[in-house]
């Protein structure tokens, strides 16, 4: 063989990734980045056949023992070559088809054509998060195709969000304790397919204040790569991407803290618009969130995420609905005058194209699914109402005092950690789905479940699962709706052999994968304040909070479905810390009904009735409403009508 070396200017070096994105029963997409220097690189693929199961899932019910047939001595089955642009900041992708379904390959990458000189897949970085003990070896690339029917009785796939290894790095991982657990989760979860990262993969807050100050486009963007390679650059993160596909979408920190609903992001002279620099800041971190994250997934709804960059795809008989909630967001977008005469805000989440063009893909694809999952990077419920109300009104004097507090030096890190560990409350608070700016967008998202789940035609019905990040508490609530009982929305007789109309949609939240997770006594407070929660405006849907876990975690969703009228929801939470999974199960089917149950009425007062005199004095006076059964000692008798 004849000996190839390169010159120091002609070495490609890895910045990120290996990562594999978009997988399918015949091929799969490969994304990294390099360092782009003054020049574009290439970077060269070959793949390698290692073993085959068969080809359908459906084919396992008919064995009895599954074969996988393992490949002897493999051969390089096909080549490829990722072109890293400079002007996408080294950015490359490839998509390789024409692969087995159901197989496992390994890949390998060369910088150079005649595959003779690997690509270091562990260069030194600094100011990196990673402990360096290890990195990739050559064994960690591979990925398993999917097969042709996507799955047969069972699909299992990961669900994680908010990766900030910083706030919680001592876990002997600097922060990605749960990340280097993964593997072994997979391993008790053989059928795990892919993972969805629902939101906050990085924390740009940190450079915020850079960025607004840039002027310069390229700068930006250079901040925006810094912050990617620190979050993304661990061993134990690398190793889990590099051979599980994944699917991803943004949320505010991928752009900043609170995008969309910060109040300082808008202009004081047109308080419904934003501000040029903040405008700038948007623009730079949609451009990096295209090349580093939305690259990998599937191909968006709109033709180059001209409305956003939501994205749908099946698996066998699963739908996924991956909505982009930033791109349009504005927690001021319209105006209304309220009943005292003042001028209040309304919301926007996304852009109503959205949702048509999502209305559009479940119905030209509702016949070959039977499951929906609509995958929101903010949850529908969690907080108590009255809490958030109160810190709506009056936060703006806490953000006041604490300003004044700047002027002195002996105050000055005690600001600072207000600012990183509290900051402006209003912005977390107007995020979700269910909070009073977003009521009218609630209603319109949950009347197209409820009406795929109840189609007024009497035509084919979807169970609808929600999957959410967002809050760093995993756990599950259920959304209720008032208007299925009794059949009142169906239009035409009840077909023979079905139910009544379902009013039942599971709410499944997964976070943080790598953040400080939320505090158990806050935790404690809500739950004890809240048991239903009202959502929209129109009084038809309620959420029932059950559960949060204060851990760190990563979820696995399972779907089941063993017989033609059997659906069931498995969902194992692996908190961290513990050596056992949580598990919930949900029956999407036979359990898809309401039971309001009419607690009687027990004869004491509520709860702020039973504070001592010398707390209540000390409460806002909005938790003390004329009517006490607003401020409810059990759940209200009339929560689900």
């Amino acid at each position: 063989m004849v000996e190839t070396s390169l010159t120091s200017q002609e070495k490609t070096t890895l910045a990120l990734g290996p990562f594999v994105g978009e997988i399918g029963h015949s091929s799969v997409k490969l994304w990294l980045t390099v360092e782009a220097g003054d020049a574009d690189k290439n970077v060269f693929v070959t793949l390698k056949l290692l073993e085959q199961g068969p080809k359908s899932e459906a084919a396992k019910k008919d064995m009895k023992r599954i074969i996988v047939r393992t490949i002897a001595s493999p051969v390089v089955v096909q080549s490829g070559q990722i072109r890293c642009r400079q002007a996408d900041m080294g950015v490359g992708t490839i998509t390789m088809g024409s692969l087995e379904p159901n197989s496992k390959y390994s890949y390998q990458l060369w910088q150079d054509e005649a595959h003779e000189i690997p690509l270091d897949l562990n260069p030194g970085k600094e100011g990196s998060l990673s402990d360096s003990s290890g990195g990739l070896q050559p064994e960690d690339l591979f990925f398993w195709t999917l097969p042709e029917d996507g799955y047969g009785r069972q699909l299992d796939f990961l669900l994680m969000s908010c990766h900030n290894p910083q706030t919680a790095p001592n876990d002997e991982a600097n922060g990605f304790g749960v990340w280097r657990q993964i593997p072994q989760i997979i391993r008790h979860n053989a059928n795990v397919r892919f993972a969805i990262l629902a939101g906050d993969q990085i924390y740009a807050d940190e450079v915020e204040t850079q960025v607004l100050a840039e002027r310069d486009p390229l700068t930006r963007k250079q901040l925006y790569l810094t912050t990617y390679k620190k979050f993304w650059d661990n061993e134990y993160y690398r190793k889990v991407l590099c051979s599980l596909p994944a699917v991803l979408m943004w949320d505010d920190h991928d752009i900043t803290d609170g995008w969309g609903s910060r109040e300082d992001s808008f202009r004081t002279d047109l308080p419904q618009a934003f501000t040029s620099e903040w405008l700038e800041l948007f623009g730079t971190a949609s451009e990096m969130f295209s090349l580093m994250q939305a690259s990998r997934n599937p191909a968006p709804l709109s033709s180059s995420y001209a409305s956003g960059f939501d994205t749908c795809f099946k698996v066998g008989k699963a739908g996924f609905v991956v909505a982009d909630l930033r791109t349009n967001r504005n927690s001021r977008k319209f105006t209304k005058t309220s009943s005292n005469g003042k001028t209040v805000y309304e919301g926007q989440i996304w852009d109503p194209k959205q949702l048509q063009a999502i209305k559009d893909w479940v119905e030209q694809n509702k016949n070959d699914i039977h499951t929906l999952f609509f995958v929101t990077s903010v949850v529908f419920s969690h907080g108590a109402p009255q809490i958030e109300n109160w810190i709506m009104d009056f936060w703006f004097r806490v953000l006041n005092f604490v300003k004044r507090l700047e002027k002195f030096r002996s105050f000055k890190k005690h600001v600072a950690s207000f600012y990183s560990k509290v900051g402006d409350l209003r912005d977390d608070i107007n995020d979700s789905w269910g909070s009073e700016v977003n009521q009218k967008e609630a209603d319109r998202v949950l009347d197209f479940f409820f009406e795929l789940e109840n189609p007024a035609d009497g035509g084919k019905r979807l169970n609808v699962v929600i999957l959410s990040g967002d809050i760093h508490t995993p756990g599950y609530s259920t959304i209720y709706s008032s208007a299925t009982k009794d059949n009142e929305t169906r239009k035409v007789p009840e077909p023979e052999g079905e139910r009544e109309g379902r009013a039942v949609i599971p709410h499944i939240v997964a976070t943080p994968v790598a953040y400080e997770p939320f505090s158990w006594v806050g935790e404690a407070v809500f739950r004890h304040l809240t048991k239903v929660v009202k959502l929209g405006a129109s009084g038809t849907y309620t959420s029932q909070v059950s559960h949060h876990f204060c851990y760190r975690n990563v979820v696995v969703v399972s779907l089941r479905n063993y017989e033609s009228d059997e659906s069931h929801l498995k969902v194992k939470y692996y908190l961290e810390g513990y050596p056992e999974p949580q598990v919930m199960l949900f029956d999407l089917n036979h359990g898809a009904h309401r039971e309001a149950i009419k607690w009687p009425q027990q004869e004491r007062n509520t709860w702020v009735d039973r504070l001592p005199e010398c707390i209540k004095r000390r409460l806002p006076k909005s938790w003390f409403p004329q009517e006490k059964e607003s401020i409810p000692a059990q759940p209200p008798t009339d929560a689900f009508s």
